[in-house]
């Protein structure tokens, strides 16, 4: 019998993301087959070296300790969003509490914005590689997405192609720092030109806006004049904090976005946990040391892998400028992204998430997550030289 409950058509754009394919392919063989698996495939911190700082984790529980359990409707604590702008402002783009927004995650920031913001038939353009759940969304709303490339090694946009694409585009999507890449925008004013020439909003996605390598440093694309007031700035607690599970960010955007996304947040999961904006609080205004040990170690992991993986044959990378991610270069072995993802799990234990996930791009490379135990770190790259040491002789 068949029921009577049934999708919506709409709902048929829906898939799982593609890029947490590797993540479940290793947890089954970890499952079934009982297999010892290195997560190189996950977004996130692995280890306790990566846990909040104490004084997050108390604020935290004194907020739950003083009865701080209750709905809160609103755009977030009166502290918290003063304590957002301020931030903002000194990074370099002037900000009222009035434009900030605290939101359940980066993501559910970036769902309402596209959602609130998107139009059937509009055409957005997105960076290819860029994040696969941005486009979930595009889709739902009956809109287009408009692929524009990013050129190798750096991930740049092609600011000629780019160009010739906003003319009929409804949006631009950026995320600098890069997710997959690990590589900064640099060329952001020249992107914000280009958007005022053709009168083209923004949304920018900078969840890694503090894991970034000296001497690069991070500047949003809002801090440019002309691209503030058209711009949506999407930012999280989860990487720069090593807050993943606490599901707490922001966006600031000009005051007329913000109050309408705040009605659909307060439609929709009413608002943040207090206990856990009062947490993102002291994360915030507290002391950043804990925050600066955990990029000075990310630094060196990087190091560590970057030059593993460029001494093992068949295989390059470019040095990551930003996040906990490497693009691993695998052309020089002769398979596909797909392939190599697929054979380093299945026969060596490693997991990677293919290149292809996040666009067509994507094809040659395969993203490798560093922010892991140093142990476990030096095992995984013992096994990935001896996993592409057997690829390179096989190709020959």
């Amino acid at each position: 019998m068949t029921s009577t409950l049934q999708p919506a058509p709409a709902a048929a754009r829906f898939e799982m993301p593609v890029q947490w394919a590797p993540m479940r392919s290793a947890a089954a063989l970890e499952s079934e087959a009982k297999v010892r698996i290195i997560h190189f495939e996950r977004g996130d911190f692995e280890g306790e070296e990566f846990l909040p700082a104490p004084h997050v984790i108390e604020a935290c529980c004194r907020a739950l300790k003083d009865g701080k359990v209750r709905y809160a409707p609103g755009a977030g604590l009166t502290e918290l969003r003063e304590a957002i702008a301020a931030d903002n402002t000194a990074r370099g783009r002037p900000t009222r509490p009035s434009e900030v927004l605290v939101t359940f995650g980066a993501k559910h920031a970036l769902t309402m914005s596209l959602m609130t913001l998107l139009t059937p038939g509009a055409r957005v353009i997105t960076p290819n590689p860029g994040y696969p759940p941005t486009e979930i969304w595009i889709k739902y709303q009956g809109a287009e997405v408009v692929h524009a490339p990013l050129v190798a090694p750096s991930f740049s946009f092609d600011l000629e192609q780019l160009d010739k694409l906003l003319p009929t585009a409804s949006l631009l999507v950026i995320n600098s720092p890069q997710r997959p890449t690990g590589m900064l925008h640099h060329e952001i004013d020249d992107i914000a030109q280009l958007c005022a020439k053709h009168q083209v909003p923004i949304i920018s996605d900078e969840i890694f806006s503090r894991i970034v390598y000296a001497p690069e440093g991070h500047r949003s694309i809002s801090t440019v004049e002309s691209a503030r007031d058209r711009t949506v700035v999407i930012d999280t607690f989860s990487k720069s904090w090593q807050m993943t599970g606490f599901r707490i960010g922001w966006c600031i955007a000009p005051e007329n976005i913000i109050k309408t996304l705040d009605i659909y947040q307060q439609n929709s999961v009413t608002n943040v946990p207090v206990f856990v904006q009062e947490a993102a609080l002291a994360a915030l205004t507290g002391p950043q040391d804990h925050t600066e040990e955990v990029v000075s170690r990310l630094r060196a992991k990087r190091d560590k892998a970057v030059a593993a993986i460029k001494r093992m044959p068949g295989l390059d990378c470019v040095v990551p400028e930003a996040t906990f991610y490497v693009m691993l270069d695998v052309r020089g072995l002769g398979m596909t992204s797909e392939e190599f993802a697929k054979e380093l799990l299945e026969r060596h234990h490693v997991a990677v998430v293919p290149g292809t996930a996040f666009g067509s791009v994507g094809e040659g490379f395969a993203r490798m997550t560093f922010a892991v135990p140093d142990d476990v770190l030096e095992e995984g790259l013992a096994k990935l030289e001896k996993a592409v040491t057997e690829m390179a002789e096989r190709a020959g």
